[in-house]
């Protein structure tokens, strides 16, 4: 007997337009993830994505999903973030967002190299109501401490994306997201 998806009931509707894929994954629910391999546009599609929103945050990261500083300098990066939404605020520290209560959306770009202090930080943000995060992940596996907080997944590659079933994702966290020792690295 065929299992019903109940949990992701877009997962026939992606295209090969991976901003549309990810307006219609932000519209299922309040944490999202976006994941993918190297060069695919997580971040460049989820700005896009957003560019009609207001109060949009983006939180950096120096470091890629291997551990790698990006390529060129981090505030060329930086500067090509601002490039793809100019009312976009580009934050450092997480702090003030305890505070807010207005509505929001966050992008916090990858976790991997996060120290304990920013993972419970953004353990925090995923838990208030009015803060949207979408949070960019190279691959799933970073997100073992986060992801039963998660409300959908979408994996994006050049072609399209297809919504990765959060039992499916917890599986791989448990088997592949061995933790290493991390130090504040920024």
């Amino acid at each position: 007997m065929k299992k019903e998806n109940r949990e992701h009931p877009i997962q026939d509707s992606f295209t090969g337009n991976n901003i549309k894929n990810i307006q219609k994954a932000i519209a299922q629910g309040k944490n999202i993830l976006i994941c993918g391999v190297e060069g695919v546009g997580k971040i460049t599609n989820t700005v896009q994505a957003v560019k009609d929103a207001t109060n949009v945050y983006y939180l950096g990261n120096p470091l890629d999903y291997e551990g790698k500083m990006r390529p060129g300098s981090y505030e060329k990066y930086l500067t090509y973030i601002n490039s793809l939404k100019r009312d976009i605020k580009i934050i450092e520290d997480i702090e003030g967002f305890f505070t807010i209560t207005q509505p929001i959306i966050l992008i916090i770009d990858e976790i991997y190299g996060r120290s304990n202090a920013e993972f419970s930080q953004i353990s925090r943000l995923l838990d208030m109501k009015n803060i949207q995060v979408i949070q960019i992940t190279g691959c799933i596996k970073n997100m073992k401490r986060l992801i039963d907080k998660i409300d959908f997944i979408l994996e994006l590659h050049i072609e399209g994306a297809f919504s990765v079933e959060k039992d499916l994702a917890q599986t791989i966290c448990r088997i592949l997201g061995k933790e290493k020792p991390v130090s504040k690295l920024f």
